[in-house]
């Protein structure tokens, strides 16, 4: 085991410095998060590089698809706002996604002068096929995990997000 392996293991199970209870070895535990963090990306962006998932869309346009499938057709404008982006940063995904097929734009109901971006058939197949894959991805990873573990993680992800969120609205970022 690793010195870095064993801090983080001291963090979590209140071992020298570590922070379990939330006592004075909480900044250990932020020191384990930022340290952690930055190994997850690094894992995903070289997960990213040796994969096929993203063969046929890349991981923005993915999570672009996403977003208009739970939040129906949209304009341009609300899908950057969801995605805490520029809306050219998004005109360019779009347009990308559109010359694939993966999403049309629609009349805007309320106002005949705009447009709403929405999925098609092609852009859900293709949506639910990077879907089920990373789904595979994730269930190889932590298949043998015990259920509470899992949800644990699954619990602990979306308030990071949720976090990141808010702190994105806070700083202005889009």
């Amino acid at each position: 085991m690793t010195t870095v392996d064993n801090a983080a293991d001291n963090a979590v199970d209140g071992g020298p410095g570590g922070a379990a209870g939330g006592g004075p070895g909480a900044a250990d535990a932020v020191g384990t998060i930022e340290l952690e963090l930055i190994k997850l990306v690094r894992h995903l962006e070289t997960f990213a590089r040796r994969g096929s998932v993203y063969a046929r869309v890349d991981r923005a346009g993915y999570l672009a698809m996403r977003m208009l499938d739970g939040m129906g057709p949209v304009s341009t404008n609300a899908l950057a706002h969801a995605l805490h982006l520029d809306a050219s940063t998004v005109t360019r995904q779009i347009a990308a996604l559109e010359r694939s097929g993966f999403i049309e734009r629609r009349p805007d109901p309320a106002d005949g002068r705009s447009s709403t971006i929405a999925l098609t058939a092609a852009g859900r197949a293709c949506m639910d096929e990077v879907a089920r894959r990373r789904r595979q991805g994730i269930e190889n990873l932590v298949g043998e995990w015990g259920g509470s573990d899992q949800a644990g993680l699954a619990a602990a992800l979306a308030r990071l997000n949720s976090s990141l969120s808010s702190g994105c609205r806070c700083s202005g970022c889009h």
